[in-house]
């Protein structure tokens, strides 16, 4: 898994305390982005914080140790609305697992997430 969307998938998580990160996950991925990129994180919006989310979707399933049951998460229905795909695979990586039994799982490793809390701010 990259770096990045390690990253995307803990600012989804609630793990991001940069600054301007807010309080949803597309707040926090724009703060991220911004940082990253050094590109205004006004103009992280609509179709290219979709495309973020996507490019990280399609890394995370080449990693997942049950692809199957991800791709379930982020297709099941909705009751309550017709979630965006953007929604979709924020709520997918909320659910992501990142430790199970044995340690880390689903392309997650010791380095990445200490990578990740340095990146996002904690």
């Amino acid at each position: 898994m990259e770096q990045r969307t390690c990253n995307i998938i803990m600012c989804c998580k609630g793990h991001c305390t940069l600054p301007d990160s807010g309080y949803s996950p597309k707040e926090a991925i724009a703060a991220y982005m911004s940082r990253e990129c050094g590109y205004p994180m006004k103009n992280y919006s609509g179709a290219l914080i979709e495309s973020i989310l996507r490019e990280a979707l399609f890394d995370y399933i080449s990693c997942a140790d049950n692809p199957g049951f991800e791709l379930r998460n982020l297709l099941a229905p909705s009751f309550s609305h017709d979630p965006s795909l953007s929604e979709r695979i924020c709520s997918m990586f909320q659910l992501t697992a990142i430790r199970g039994d044995a340690g880390y799982v689903n392309g997650f490793t010791e380095a990445l997430i200490a990578q990740s809390k340095t990146d996002l701010g904690g």
